[in-house]
């Protein structure tokens, strides 16, 4: 009984906040944040496109998600990997350093892959890497996705749910 209870299929779940989802895992962790492009929205109701280049503000994001407007792909931020050599006030030893930077090489590296292996399947189009803004010692990465999106928490978590599963069974997330 204790192992089918293990291997019920995870269940993600999104909040939407100031013009973007923030994704938890099924321990209600926080797993990353995704950011729909609303340069191009078409609305759910009438099918028409608007081009409208204010349409990033939070109040035309807040209304486009209300009203479950269609976009053209978006970003997915998670995180990538934790250096644990920044800031250090003591000095590190050389071998934990360079342990930890072999081991974050391994993991790039998987990363890396993974991209190569599912860009067409997940529909990513470009990737970039940034130093989480909470943690200089975090390297996060942005997956953008060509994927057509429609707003709104439940539609959004559908379409990710895939990709998030694919990461975290990769031992990615």
């Amino acid at each position: 009984m204790g192992i089918n209870r293990n291997k019920k299929k995870l269940k993600w779940k999104v909040d939407y906040e100031n013009s973007l989802y923030k994704i938890y895992d099924w321990d209600k962790k926080l797993a990353g944040y995704f950011f729909p492009r609303y340069g191009s929205v078409e609305s759910g109701e009438t099918g028409e496109v608007d081009d409208d280049s204010d349409i990033g503000h939070d109040e035309h994001a807040d209304e486009l998600n209300k009203s479950k407007a269609k976009v053209s792909g978006g970003n997915l931020l998670v995180p990538m990997l934790k250096l644990n050599l920044l800031d250090v006030q003591e000095g590190i030893d050389l071998d934990y350093t360079i342990e930890s930077l072999e081991t974050n090489l391994e993991r790039t590296k998987l990363w890396k892959r993974w991209i190569a292996e599912n860009h067409r399947e997940s529909n990513i189009v470009g990737s970039g890497i940034y130093t989480a803004r909470e943690d200089r010692n975090m390297l996060s990465i942005v997956l953008s996705i060509g994927s057509d999106f429609i707003l709104g928490e439940i539609e959004v978590i559908t379409k990710l749910a895939p990709l998030l599963d694919n990461l975290h069974e990769s031992g990615l997330l």
